[in-house]
């Protein structure tokens, strides 16, 4: 079932541990009428672009590069789109040459977009970077593909500095969307379709206009926003699986309690997604706590041997059991059979 179902749209771009798997789960076990919703770690935005849960919506994330493209992709949509895909024709159409250099060098695209990306900040490190493209070349082809890269990469440098926040949205776009399991770093191999994108990001872009972007703290966002009323959705890194997540100080074991902690006293009704583990399991031991549990496709290992499964919780200091057997949010084609809790839901 796609977000379209709920009046919403795909995620603009995927992300490590993106949730669109699980929200007809979550949609199902969501409190009746928030008066405000926060995601706070929003990630990709799965739960936010599913469709509207609340009059006043809040996507965060402690990433700022995350942040800037969902302000970017909210505020200069059109800007955007064309920058990355190019010069169009009278017609509306990309020209083909663009079209052509594209797909044959869609790997250099990748990587003449990964070496700006993450060198804007420092130039000397991004000219030894150049210096050894060009040095390792030996045959006469060979120093001609490295004079290529190095020639796209200063260009795409000169156009970052021109305009910082919208060439940082393009380049994080580009290595989301074009690297295995959103990593940033791999470059995989996987068609792109243009018209899809424009359609995916056009969506995404409408949706968003309702939806306040933060980048704060997720302790600090909780402790502004909570009050009664108000439904706060955490899906922070999971425990042990934290280094997946580039460009944020390591979520390790103080955070996840400091969490806990901040969250056990929450006016509000809490959700979080975690993986399920002892650690988790008896950080969250209270009474207050319901515990369902799910089992999902591995997708981080589906192109590595299919048919593994991953254990998650979901954890609520409401009654997310009767709302999943009972709830208001059911529909005809839904399962109407009694939850207890007690069972393991498989996807």
């Amino acid at each position: 079932m796609n977000n379209s179902y709920y009046g919403g749209c795909d995620p603009p771009i995927p992300w490590i541990g993106g949730k669109t798997v699980l929200i007809p789960i979550i949609r199902k076990v969501m409190p009746e009428y928030p008066k405000k919703y926060v995601e706070v770690f929003g990630g990709g935005g799965a739960l936010t672009f599913s469709g509207r849960i609340a009059p006043v919506q809040i996507y965060n994330d402690f990433n700022q590069h995350l942040v800037n493209f969902m302000r970017i992709l909210k505020t200069r949509s059109n800007e955007l789109i064309d920058r990355l895909l190019g010069v169009y024709d009278s017609n509306g159409h990309l020209c083909e040459e663009f079209k052509r250099r594209f797909f044959l060098n869609s790997r250099d695209y990748f990587l003449i977009t990964m070496r700006t990306f993450y060198h804007t900040a420092d130039f000397e490190k991004l000219y030894d970077k150049l210096c050894k493209i060009l040095n390792s070349a030996d045959t006469l082809d060979e120093k001609l593909h490295a004079y290529f890269l190095a020639e796209k990469i200063m260009e795409d440098y000169k156009k970052f500095n021109d305009d910082p926040a919208l060439w940082d949205a393009v380049f994080f776009f580009i290595l989301m969307k074009c690297s295995y399991s959103a990593t940033g770093t791999s470059w995989a191999i996987k068609p792109v379709n243009y018209n899809s994108i424009v359609r995916l990001l056009n969506d995404a872009a409408v949706m968003l206009q309702s939806v306040i972007i933060e980048n704060k703290d997720c302790i600090d966002l909780i402790k502004f926003h909570d009050g009664k009323g108000v439904f706060l959705y955490n899906d922070p890194p999971y425990y042990e699986a934290e280094d997946l997540y580039g460009d944020v100080p390591l979520f390790g074991d103080t955070k996840h309690i400091e969490l806990h902690d901040t969250l056990l006293e929450c006016e509000g009704k809490v959700l979080l997604s975690y993986n399920e583990c002892e650690f988790i399991d008896k950080l969250y031991s209270e009474k207050k706590w319901y515990k369902m549990r799910l089992s999902r496709p591995h997708n981080m290992v589906l192109h590595n041997g299919g048919g593994q499964m991953y254990d998650e919780f979901l954890i609520a200091n409401y009654d997310i059991f009767e709302l999943y057997s009972y709830g208001m949010q059911t529909t005809f084609f839904d399962e109407t059979t009694t939850y207890t809790g007690g069972e393991r839901i498989i996807l």
